[in-house]
């Protein structure tokens, strides 16, 4: 009697698989071939390929800068100087800087000063006077204070506080404008009543306390969460915030009544969002007696990170609590899932118009991710803490926490420039240990540069396991030796330029043990 054996393979059958794109960072559990656990100086922009980023160009002339703007030219603080492509135009305080440009006024705060972008004159916004006597008729004031020129301080369409009035109090009210000489205030018909006042009177234009500034359709708006109270200027005129004649051009101010602190705020479109953590402030309209105000429950700005809030092609990207949120007027859509529990604070972003740039803290470091809008990639350029950023056409410029200035991206290629690139394991869904045959990396190397290649299976020790220098021609492959394994790991490193276009690798199954 015979037995069939069961017959046995003569060859294991190949598999083969090929990574057509790389991916970016990816913190998560929730990997696919591609992602990276970690990198430096690598970039996006050439997506599907990741290439190293282009080189930095310090900017000469800035010392010590702590804020950054731009608006035609580079604008700075540096200590207490105030520059202006460059040269100094005023003095400010020192530190961090909220900027906002109304009309040609370029707004600086908390310092409540505007820079005249036509006349590059730094002034302040708000405004007072005061002196011994005056003379009040039913339509004007008339004084006669030694050294005041009152148009020299004030003009015309101003709301102002009067105080100080003790024979007639009634006069003591808030006003605006209608004319105005070196020594008289004139007011519509009926304002005051006539009387002579012998002691000190002040002249106040008054600009409120405001946590957090934004423009939006030629206003100057802000939040307080001391009042909790909404604010926006005159329009045009971000000097004015207490003119009510019942036009569409008169200042505004609403209050709120919904928990927590101010976090920041900001323009969409056509409308002004105030945020809170949990909340959002949203107002509608284009004039006083239009505006309307909704209130929205959803993910807010986490606080200490209203630097992050940037406008892309009219989506608004955020720091949460739970990550980076991209916004459009309805539900906002997580971007960053895939840092997974990374906790980052202190976020500070900028954009070139394509690129969300962040600057975060993350434990008792710093990192530099960027977030490609077109394919959703996130890459960690470096450790390099950034205060401001500012965007001057298609140029992302930075201020790093030494205070020095930074052109992010040249145009040019740096040979000097260090980088690495450590994939998340690969994994074939196949159960049992595969051995390897053939993995091939293909890589753009110019002349000049080098690229490292490492690996390790199975969470072994790594080991290098080749490197190519760069040559002329256009693409350079490796081939890059494993050993049997159920997973492998590849970490590449190497100095200047190189684009990492693919890698293919070939497999077949062994046994489970």
């Amino acid at each position: 009697m015979s037995m069939k054996l069961p017959e046995i393979p003569y060859a294991m059958q190949k598999n083969k698989s090929e990574i057509v794109s790389m991916r970016g960072i990816n913190f998560s559990d929730i990997l696919q071939d591609g992602d990276l656990a970690d990198s430096k100086n690598l970039s996006a922009r050439r997506y599907p390929y990741i290439t190293t980023r282009r080189a930095r160009e310090k900017q000469p002339g800035y010392t010590g800068c702590t804020a950054l703007t731009a608006w035609d030219k580079l604008i700075a603080v540096c200590g207490t100087d105030l520059l202006y492509d460059g040269n100094v135009v005023g003095q400010v305080t020192a530190g961090e800087k909220q900027f906002v440009v109304v009309n040609t006024k370029l707004v600086i705060w908390p310092d409540k000063k505007y820079l005249d972008l036509k006349t590059l004159q730094l002034k302040p916004l708000a405004q007072d006077a005061s002196g011994t006597g005056a003379e009040f008729e039913t339509n004007s004031i008339t004084i006669a204070w030694p050294g005041v020129d009152l148009t020299e301080l004030f003009s015309e369409g101003d709301g102002i506080k009067i105080t100080g009035c003790t024979a007639q109090t009634l006069n003591n009210k808030d006003i605006v404008i209608k004319g105005i000489t070196a020594n008289t205030i004139t007011v519509t018909d009926d304002t005051f009543t006539a009387a002579s006042e012998p002691g000190t009177i002040t002249f106040d234009r008054v600009v409120p306390d405001m946590d957090f500034i934004c423009e939006s359709e030629n206003r100057l708006w802000g939040c307080s969460s001391e009042t909790q109270t909404l604010y926006a200027s005159a329009l045009g005129d971000p000097t004015n915030f207490n003119v009510f004649q019942g036009l569409s051009t008169d200042s505004y101010a609403l209050a709120v009544g919904s928990e927590g602190a101010f976090t920041g705020c900001c323009r969409l479109s056509s409308s002004i969002l105030f945020w809170k953590q949990n909340k959002l402030h949203k107002m509608l309209g284009s004039y006083p007696a239009e505006y309307s105000l909704y209130t929205y429950d959803i993910e807010g700005l986490r606080t200490g990170c209203h630097k992050s809030l940037q406008v892309i092609n009219e989506v608004l990207f955020y720091m949460g609590l739970h990550g980076i949120y991209a916004y459009s007027g309805g539900t906002p859509s997580l971007v960053s899932a895939n840092f997974g529990e990374k906790e980052f604070t202190d976020a500070i972003a900028g954009n070139d118009g394509d690129s969300y740039y962040l600057s975060v803290r993350d434990g008792d470091s710093y990192r530099l991710m960027i977030y490609e809008t077109r394919s959703s990639i996130w890459v960690h350029e470096d450790d390099i803490r950034c205060v401001q950023f500012a965007r001057l056409g298609k140029g992302m410029y930075f201020a790093d926490a030494a205070g020095d200035v930074y052109l992010a991206d040249n145009g040019e290629d740096d040979p000097d420039i260090e980088w690495f690139a450590q994939f998340t394991p690969f994994y074939e869904t196949i159960q049992g240990r595969k051995v390897y045959s053939k993995m091939l990396l293909r890589t753009e190397l110019p002349k000049g540069s080098y690229l490292i290649a490492e690996a390790r299976q199975d969470g072994m020790a790594w080991r290098e396991v080749g490197r190519i220098a760069g040559s002329k021609t256009d693409v350079v492959s490796m081939r890059i030796p494993l050993t049997r394994c159920d997973k492998f790991e590849i970490r590449l490193s190497g100095k200047g330029p190189c684009a990492i276009l693919s890698i293919l690798r070939e497999f077949g199954i062994g046994s489970e043990v």
